[in-house]
């Protein structure tokens, strides 16, 4: 029996044992160092360290000190740059640090391959010179991810824009550009040529407080593969391409006080605007999935809302919108429009005028002729003025407009209003699937909250208001929730 198992046992290859013995002394070894790894993962493991632990590990080898000077992500803002027993002194003396820094650093660098290069400090005109050169590297390296963001920082006031620097696009040419995928540009002037050829292969551009002289239309076209566009608190007069971008997804314009927004994109899935009322006309996106508008201004906006916005966007299918009614308009403009797609729907209304009276409140019933196959309505509502409605009898005069999908309705900063009353009941005996619908007098509407002594006297009265006005003869205690 032993004589079989041993001829059972298996045979050990011809240099197994000698493999055995090198990988023990290897391990054995005192000279064993990670500088010893091959140098894809140490590039690999470089590519995952900040720019100050790069920097650190170059003392470790002359391996790692070649290294670090091809480093694939560079990373300036005042968290990276900051020694750790740094006092913080004067503005002025906290910037000649930082561009003496970053001058120190590149200095040392070879002009590698860059997948990222970032520069995030309020730096202004008079550093021209040293941000020149520092997007000259970044070209020369041909870095993948750029971001200059010269914004103020929170508690800095002063937004000069006489101070800006000005992005210099024209060293992006068709071939240096090409390598950027990513651009972020923050409180600089950008100012598009007319045969610009550069970003080819750009795929996300963000602009934040840029301002823009000249034709911004010259820049966007020869973005032809441009998937992801922010533009927030820039200064620009419009934004008009008459090219279309196919392949862009995400669009967001914030602050920006534009006339006008066109932009062909028939893919666009996320819609996110915040400005004036204005024509927006996006070439009827058909697979657009999510939309968030807000909108500032002092008169009553429904009619723009329920044309304008529905007609740029009469394919989405969830919906928040941020405007403002006034109680005593009282007519609207009817849309042949329908939202077809829609299946969620988000308001959020700042409510004005005398608070008895009910047309203009009651003109939101009018959702439910526009989204026929709408599935959940929330109504974030907030008066914005201090009076408290009197209790009066309310008699529901709305022709009647049955709709089968509404099954969930969310209102809050329910005061009681008169027209808040018949749009509750107009919605409550209109919507015949409606399984849920919570009344709430709390205001969750976070444009304005009222001081606590109104507040509290506004949530007893609607509270008060909603059990006396809803709930009689028990004709809704299935499906009504009062909070």
């Amino acid at each position: 029996m032993l004589k079989k198992s041993a001829s059972m046992a298996p045979k050990k290859g011809p240099n197994t044992e000698e493999c055995v013995e090198k990988t023990i002394k290897l391990t054995r070894s005192k000279d064993l160092q990670l500088h010893h790894l091959p140098l894809d993962v140490l590039r690999c493991i470089l590519s995952r360290l900040t720019l100050k632990e790069a920097v650190r590990m170059s003392i470790l080898s002359r391996k790692w000190e070649r290294l670090w000077k091809c480093c694939p992500k560079l990373v300036f803002t005042r968290a990276t740059m900051r020694s750790s027993n740094a006092m913080l002194g004067r503005q002025k003396t906290s910037k000649t640090r930082f561009v003496r820094r970053i001058n120190s650093i590149l200095r040392q660098l070879q002009s590698a391959s860059l997948n990222k290069f970032v520069v995030k400090f309020a730096l202004r005109k008079r550093h021209k010179a040293h941000i020149d050169r520092w997007v000259n590297f970044s070209v020369a390296s041909r870095t993948k991810h750029l971001v200059l963001d010269l914004c103020p920082g929170m508690k800095v006031s002063s937004t000069d824009t006489d101070d800006m620097y000005t992005f210099p696009l024209h060293l992006f040419d068709a071939s240096s550009g090409s390598c950027v995928k990513s651009l972020r540009l923050g409180f600089v002037y950008l100012t598009p040529l007319p045969d610009l050829c550069g970003f080819a292969n750009l795929k996300k551009l963000s602009l934040h407080m840029v301002t823009i002289t000249g034709e911004f239309s010259c820049l966007l076209p020869v973005c032809a593969v441009l998937e992801w566009l922010s533009i927030t608190r820039c200064r620009m007069a419009g934004l008009s391409i008459a090219q279309e971008l196919s392949q862009l997804h995400y669009l967001c314009v914030q602050f920006s006080f534009l006339l006008k927004l066109e932009i062909r994109a028939p893919n666009l899935v996320t819609f996110m605007f915040n400005d004036h009322a204005i024509p927006i006309m996006l070439g009827e996106p058909l697979i657009i999935s999510e939309a968030t508008i807000g909108l500032f201004s002092s008169s009553d906006c429904f009619n723009y809302v329920f044309t304008d916005l529905v007609n740029a966007l009469s394919h989405v299918q969830s919906l928040s919108i941020n405007f403002k009614i006034n109680t005593e308009v009282l007519g609207f403009v009817k849309n042949p429009t329908r939202l077809t797609n829609l299946r969620h729907l988000i308001l959020n209304i700042d409510i004005s005028g005398w608070p008895e009276t009910t047309g203009g409140i009651l003109r939101l019933a009018y959702i439910l002729k526009l989204a026929p196959f709408l599935e959940e309505l929330v109504l974030h509502m907030c008066y914005l003025n201090l009076t408290i409605p009197v209790l009066q009898t309310i008699e529901d005069t709305s022709l009647p407009h049955p709709h089968s999908h509404l099954k969930t309705i969310r209102m809050t900063g329910f005061y009681g209003l008169h027209g808040q009353l018949e749009l509750a009941l107009y919605l409550l005996r209109n919507a015949t699937s409606l399984k849920c619908m919570v009344i709430d007098p709390v205001v969750r509407n976070k444009s304005y909250i009222p001081p606590l002594v109104v507040a509290e006297k506004q949530i007893y009265q609607g509270r008060i208001t909603a059990r006396t006005k809803l709930w009689r003869n028990n004709e809704f205690r299935g499906v009504l929730e009062i909070l």
